[in-house]
């Protein structure tokens, strides 16, 4: 497979290689790199770059037969999520003893949860849609945020000894979690 790219070049110290949803090779690179080392680089990655392509181009055909959310789904959802994922942070925050502000519940096309700083939880709606196991791993994730406002080993350790299967659901998210973004209508 021969590759085309796309080179970005900005003040990042390391280069990196993405696959878009469009299936084009992004390349992110600091400035100055020279443009033999990008394609070494590249070719060091090649096979890596065709599997990406290969499951990106499966997922733009998945999301092809399912469609765009419509509306009403996006409002049943909200009004499932707004139910559901309170009760979800309550069950884990009294067991790991974690207290919070509020929870607000969105439609977002990149994230699946943040915790600001002043004890704000956010969570994505796409979230109700998925195997519940998916919607405690985001939930246990983002209320660890409350001990730990990064993603250390403590972090981690915290969250597998509230949640043990969370490297599981990661994983299921992280694989199958593009699909239902790539549903979300622009705007």
């Amino acid at each position: 497979m021969n590759l085309t790219y796309i080179i970005k070049k900005s003040r990042i110290r390391s280069i990196s290689v993405t696959i878009t949803k469009k299936c084009e090779v992004l390349v992110k690179a600091p400035y100055g790199i020279d443009e033999e080392y990008v394609h070494k680089f590249l070719n060091s990655k090649h096979s890596w770059i065709v599997k990406h392509i290969e499951s990106q181009q499966q997922q733009n055909e998945k999301v092809c037969s399912l469609g765009k959310f419509s509306a009403s789904q996006i409002a049943e959802m909200k009004k499932q999520a707004r139910k559901i994922i309170p009760e979800r942070v309550d069950y884990y925050a009294k067991i790991a003893g974690i207290t919070y502000k509020r929870i607000f519940i969105r439609l977002q096309k990149t994230r699946w949860g943040s915790c600001s700083n002043d004890g704000n939880l956010n969570f994505n709606c796409l979230l109700v849609m998925m195997p519940s196991e998916v919607l405690d791993s985001v939930v246990v994730h983002e209320l660890i945020h409350r001990h730990h406002m990064n993603h250390s080993k403590a972090f981690y350790d915290e969250v597998i000894s509230l949640f043990p299967e969370y490297k599981k659901w990661d994983k299921w998210l992280r694989v199958n979690g593009g699909i239902y973004q790539a549903r979300v209508p622009d705007a």
